[in-house]
Formats: structure tokens, C-alpha cells, sequence
């Protein structure tokens, strides 16, 4: 991040989403990218509150907050353990039931009802991006981080757990990043051409995009 401080066009603040005013943040912006969370599923077994907190909470104060500045664009990540243990790999979007296993899961899963519901009453759009595991050089934590921990401390070995049977996806954080630009280009798209729709005849439909 330290590479644009000096970039007029980048501000950062420091701030706490749950506890610190927000309001003067979101003056002036034209949609919202909310990637805070606490993405470690093994907490949530040891301290449920935190995913309450630190993703529900956090997400609907974010909304409050974009309802209340009148900013109608949001893009959020929420996460492929939403499905639970799918039965169906690759795992389609319209899959279901949606049954999360884990607290993280289930929270991310109340943030995109919590996003749902404010789209369709307060007139918002948000693309909602489902990623499952997504891997680059900063990475300090999941399967990928484990084996190359594990390869540095003893290159001659790899232990792998299961019955080497397993699968597994992965996306590459730059192909992650140019999906989320692509996507948030759809809405504005579908957006302009629904404004144009309602000026020529005044019975444009409202469509549903997925994320």
C-alpha cells in the first residue's frame, strides 16, 4: 500500500467499522468496495462473536452508512463456504440449499441477505462475489500456505493429510482483481442501459445481476 501514499488520488484512514464514525469516509464516493472482514473459519469455533461482529455487523453499518450518504453501487466478497459441503463440484451459483457449516460461512451468508434486502428497498445495486481460494504472495494462511511452510522447513517431503484423493480450487489474486473490475463494469453497464430504458419509455424492468 505504500507505493500510492504518495498518489493524490489515494487517501487512506485507519479506522474501526464497527466502533469509529464513518460517515465523513463515504462523502462524495460513487460506490463502496467492502472487502473487511475476518476471514479465519477456525475462530469462529472458538469465539462465535467475532464473525457476528466483525462481518455482520460490520457490513450492515456499512450499508447504514451508504443508505445514508445516498451511495446506490457496492461490491462485496463473500465466500464459496456459504454452500456447506457442497455435493456438486464445480459448485454452480444457483446451487442450494445454501447450508454453511461453519460461523464464517453462515455470517457471510447473512451479509448477503443483509445486501439483498437493502438492493430492493433502497434502490442499491452490488455485485457479490463468492471466491473460494484465492492465492498470491502475500498469503499467510489456508492449504497452499501450509504446504509451503511445510516444503521450506524439509524440501525432501511434502505431507499431504486425507487420501491424496482430494480437490481443491484456486484463483490467482490478479485474475481475482481483474474479475471484480469486470464485474462491477457489468453493473454500471446494465445500470446505464436500465436509465436509458426508463427516458425512452418509461417501463424499464428491474433485472437481477449476479455476482
Amino acid at each position: 500500500m505504500k507505493e500510492h501514499f504518495g498518489n493524490k488520488r489515494f487517501r487512506f484512514h485507519r479506522a474501526d467499522l464497527l466502533n469509529d464514525p464513518l460517515r465523513n469516509f463515504f462523502e462524495g464516493c460513487d460506490a463502496v468496495w467492502h472487502l473487511a472482514a475476518n476471514p479465519e473459519v477456525r475462530i469462529g469455533a472458538e469465539n462465535p462473536k467475532i464473525h457476528i461482529e466483525q462481518n455482520v455487523l460490520a457490513t450492515h453499518k456499512v450499508l447504514e452508512e451508504m443508505r445514508k450518504a445516498g451511495i446506490k453501487t457496492l461490491v462485496f466478497t463473500s465466500t464459496s463456504t456459504i454452500y456447506g459441503e457442497a455435493e456438486q463440484i464445480p459448485t454452480p451459483e444457483n446451487y442450494g440449499p445454501l447450508l454453511p457449516i461453519s460461523l464464517y460461512g453462515a455470517s457471510k451468508l447473512a451479509c448477503e441477505a443483509l445486501i439483498s434486502a437493502y438492493c430492493h428497498t433502497f434502490g442499491m445495486n452490488a455485485v457479490i462475489y463468492r471466491f473460494a481460494n484465492v492465492v498470491g504472495k502475500r498469503l499467510r494462511h489456508g492449504v497452499i500456505y501450509d504446504f509451503i511452510m511445510k516444503l521450506k522447513r524439509n524440501p525432501n517431503e511434502l505431507e499431504i493429510l486425507g487420501d491424496g484423493t482430494q480437490t481443491k480450487s484456486y484463483i490467482y489474486i490478479d485474475d481475482c482483481i481483474n474479475a471484480m473490475f469486470f464485474g462491477l463494469k457489468a453493473i454500471s453497464q446494465h445500470e446505464k442501459h436500465k436509465n436509458e430504458a426508463k427516458e425512452g419509455s418509461g417501463k424499464a424492468k428491474r433485472k437481477k445481476l449476479r455476482g
